[in-house]
């Protein structure tokens, strides 16, 4: 049996993720062995582990966030990127 990639989701939980302004459709397994740049496949998984983990003061789990993430690209520089995962 597969492990969970993010704990609180599937791993072939659709989502939909905006990154810096590009958009696209993808699982949870898709996005976060899929994507090519490392600063924007490390503020996904931020983003998706909250999500996951739902943190927040609602009584229900939110269906997406929204927000910049601060992260190190592969040059060791801070960079920050804009995300948005919605849950499909």
């Amino acid at each position: 049996m597969r492990s969970r990639l993010v704990v609180g989701l599937k791993n072939s939980q659709k989502i939909r993720v905006i990154c810096n302004g590009v958009a696209f459709h993808t699982t949870v397994q898709g996005a976060l062995e899929g994507m090519s740049f490392v600063d924007q496949r490390l503020a996904v998984s931020h983003v998706l582990t909250e999500l996951g983990l739902g943190q927040f003061n609602h009584t229900d789990k939110p269906m997406g966030i929204a927000k910049p993430v601060r992260v190190y690209n592969h040059k060791n520089e801070r960079v920050t990127v804009d995300v948005q995962v919605d849950l499909v």
